[in-house]
């Protein structure tokens, strides 16, 4: 197998920056989900709720990234060493950030039609990933509850050979997508990764939400529970929703990954 995409997002439930080469740290791909939409509670704010927020992209500015959505666009810095701490809620989990209005922030809140900020996780805040199935240390960005997540272009395949309208593996927001799977679902099997120096472990498949059933670029519903109603017809199912992809931990960190790396399983 080999890596045949990589790609971060920046920012929790936007659009993704796709990289030749990446950085790998104990949270995962350096610069991926380091920022989060936040609402005037401190709590994070996502496509689940608010669709919309599809229509604005990003992509790598020097000095960080660049939102633009057809409402105009809006610069954001890679990074934040210093201001106001602030507590900050994802999930069940509450964590100290930087909240920051800005461009970017203000650019946003035009799109949702609401005020909304942004909290940038700073180096010193630990999140911790799940216990049920995290090792002493495993630690996490604003992701949902791993670090990495993985997928295969067999699995999407195998999907796409069942739906009326094939979908993209965008849908699926993975960091990792790896080619020459030796079948569809193969990675359900595998307990880790090793690419180059790096290990990533696979503790779990990856739950997924609504956002799978919407439009990458503008959160549209056009084929209603199509997606999640082929993975439940593929057994692609568990008690709590449809799963694709693999929930993955880094180890041996840091290193770094580039498209066209060998990968094994194991």
């Amino acid at each position: 197998m080999q890596i045949s995409a990589l790609a971060i997002y920046p920012v929790k439930s936007l659009g993704p920056v796709a990289l030749q080469e990446a950085e790998v740290t104990p949270r995962g791909l350096a610069g991926d989900r380091r920022w989060m939409i936040v609402d005037a509670q401190g709590r994070f704010v996502t496509r689940r709720e608010l669709p919309v927020l599809a229509r604005i992209g990003m992509s790598l500015d020097q000095g960080g990234f660049r939102l633009h959505a057809q409402d105009g666009n809006a610069f954001l810095p890679a990074t934040l060493t210093d201001g106001v701490l602030a507590t900050v809620t994802v999930w069940r989990d509450t964590a100290p950030a930087y909240v920051v209005e800005n461009d970017a922030s203000r650019l946003i809140s035009q799109i949702a039609g609401r005020t909304l900020r942004l909290a940038y996780l700073p180096e010193e805040t630990n999140r911790p990933v799940d216990p049920t199935y995290a090792r002493a240390g495993d630690t996490v960005s604003f992701a949902d509850a791993f670090p990495v997540l993985i997928a295969t272009e067999a699995s999407l395949a195998a999907l796409n050979a069942t739906l009326e309208t094939p979908v993209e593996m965008a849908r699926f927001r993975p960091n990792i997508v790896l080619s020459g799977s030796e079948k569809a679902w193969a990675e359900r099997g595998w307990s880790a990764l090793e690419a180059g120096n790096l290990r990533l472990r696979l503790p779990k498949a990856c739950i997924r939400c609504i956002v799978i059933t919407q439009q990458p670029d503008t959160g549209e519903r056009q084929e209603g529970n199509a997606v999640p109603t082929a993975l439940r017809r593929l057994g692609q199912f568990g008690p709590q929703g449809a799963l694709f992809g693999m929930n993955a931990v880094p180890e041996l960190t840091p290193g770094r990954l580039s498209v066209g790396d060998r990968v094994v399983s194991a």
